[in-house]
């Protein structure tokens, strides 16, 4: 598909030269000859390097210069910082208090850092895409997915010499962490953390009804079973699934159709394939839960209007059995000490008719934005977050809402140790080197796909059904209807 040429002006700014140098200035290397030896140059404060430029030809090795010789602290001012709101609010205090941090370590620097939504379907990116045209960008924002339409907005800028630093220091990049944030040959997201998650069942719960629920492969199986454990008169309800507007309902109406065979566009996003009949079959398939009377014991009262926390506390309340959702809810339940802790199993995706597995976590990002104002600090900010001694704490106690990145640390000792000893974490980290992308699915992530999101078209497409507004097919064409008029407008497949 036709994407908006990269702004060509974007001005790339050296990242720290090694985890250390993340608690000092960042170093920038500067290609030239000297006269002194470099040891007595570094020696010196930096601001009389800036005083009197060396220009004289030195007698040491000219690769040894270049390896040390550095460039001025950048000018002390605001940092200003935006991180995603999370649902699982630990993690907000933790990765604050790591930002002001990396800030208390850098004289003369201030810090605004405040939240930002935490979906797709609010109201991040227009607010973004409005600030950068406004010439008040924030300096740099950590949140899930996003990038390909922040991109295709031309808000954000190049990080491809932060990145190459990372790799350097913990391993390649995960699949879709790369398939995510390196478009058109340059890196635009600094990789952060892989965002676990899948199916959560109530083991213990099944096992009472006489249920090995690890052993059910398909949608079919998983519906039946949470039938099977459903008791209205005691308050508890198998399935805990919505498909209101909400980021889990949009990962399980996704999640549907792909197993049908369904898919919002080709693989090379050149035209919408929506309107299919395997996308009809699998709609109708997720729209009779909702509508035959048959699975109404399985489903908790208000469920059609859940929002992306509904789940999260009826799970944690002990009232549903199984649920789809990122891993802060296993990672609430372990720092309350909640029983749905010890009686948790972490499954795979169902299978659908096509029996096709589809296996992947994608994550979250740093983003720095055009007109930035300090996007020397903003990288080493990012670079500082990636340090094992600040990432580990974070991590480990995330119970798999912050998996790494980087495929180096996988192998530390820490993350070995943290797996052993909790097989669902182990699982939820192995799905962080799979391929599945999510919805965009054959495609790899895309912006078209991100405007689909952000335009709750499947939202309404199953809002339609549920209400019986409209039959599966004659939802799914209109769904399909928008997406072409979005596709318009975006010039999908359009060649450069």
């Amino acid at each position: 598909m036709k994407r908006r040429t990269f702004i060509k002006g974007a001005t790339l700014v050296g990242a720290a030269a090694a985890v250390g140098a993340c608690v000092a200035p960042t170093p920038q290397v500067i290609e030239k000859i000297v006269e002194k030896p470099v040891e007595k140059i570094v020696e010196k404060p930096v601001e009389k390097i800036v005083e009197k430029p060396v220009e004289k030809i030195v007698e040491k090795p000219v690769e040894k210069i270049v390896e040390k010789v550095v460039t001025p602290t950048p000018v002390p001012g605001t940092l200003v910082v935006l991180h995603r709101r999370e649902y699982f609010k630990d993690m907000e205090t933790l990765f604050s208090g790591a930002v002001q941090k990396f800030i208390g370590t850098k004289p003369g620097w201030k810090l605004d850092i405040s939240t930002i939504a935490a979906e797709a379907t609010e109201d991040f990116v227009p607010k973004m895409a409005a600030a950068v045209r406004a010439g008040n960008p924030p300096d740099i924002s950590y949140h899930i997915r996003m990038v390909q339409q922040l991109y295709f907005l031309q808000t954000i800028q190049a990080v491809d010499d932060a990145v190459a630093q990372a790799e350097k220091l913990y391993g390649a990049v995960t699949p879709l962490q790369k398939d995510l944030n390196f478009i058109e040959g340059h890196w635009v997201g600094i990789p952060y953390m892989v965002h676990g998650g899948g199916h959560f069942a109530r083991k213990d719960f099944f096992q009472a009804k006489g249920i090995d629920i690890t052993k059910t492969k398909t949608w079919d199986e998983r519906r039946d079973a949470c039938l099977a454990v459903s008791d209205p008169s005691k308050k508890l309800y198998g399935w805990g699934m919505t498909v209101n507007k909400s980021g889990d309902g949009l990962g399980v109406i996704m999640a549907v159709i792909n197993c049908w065979g369904g898919s919002i566009t080709d693989k090379d996003v050149s035209k919408v394939t929506f309107n299919t009949p395997q996308t009809v079959a699998a709609v109708e398939w997720l729209s009779d839960i909702y509508t035959n009377p048959k699975y109404k014991p399985m489903l908790p009262p208000g469920i059609e209007t859940w929002t992306d926390s509904s789940n999260n506390e009826a799970y944690l309340a002990g009232s549903i059995a199984y649920t789809s959702n990122a891993a802060s809810v296993y990672a609430k339940a372990k720092a309350d000490k909640n029983p749905a802790f010890e009686g948790t199993v972490y499954l795979g995706n169902p299978v659908g008719p096509t029996g096709t597995v589809l296996r992947g976590a994608a994550g979250g990002q740093f983003n720095i934005y055009m007109g930035a104002k300090n996007v020397a600090m903003a990288k080493e900010l990012a670079l500082y977050m990636l340090q094992p001694d600040i990432f580990l704490p974070i991590s480990l106690i995330s119970a798999g809402l912050f998996l790494p990145s980087y495929a180096g640390y996988y192998e530390m000792p820490q993350v070995k140790e943290a797996f052993k000893a909790d097989s669902n974490l182990e699982a939820m980290g192995k799905e962080a080197f799979g391929d599945y992308p999510g919805g965009s699915w054959p495609a790899k992530p895309n912006p078209f796909f991100d405007a689909v999101q952000a335009a709750a078209i499947m939202h309404d497409m199953m809002a339609a059904t549920t209400t019986k507004q409209a039959t599966p097919a004659a939802a799914v064409k209109q769904a399909h209807d928008r997406m072409e008029q979005i596709a318009k407008e975006m010039k999908l497949g359009e060649k450069k």
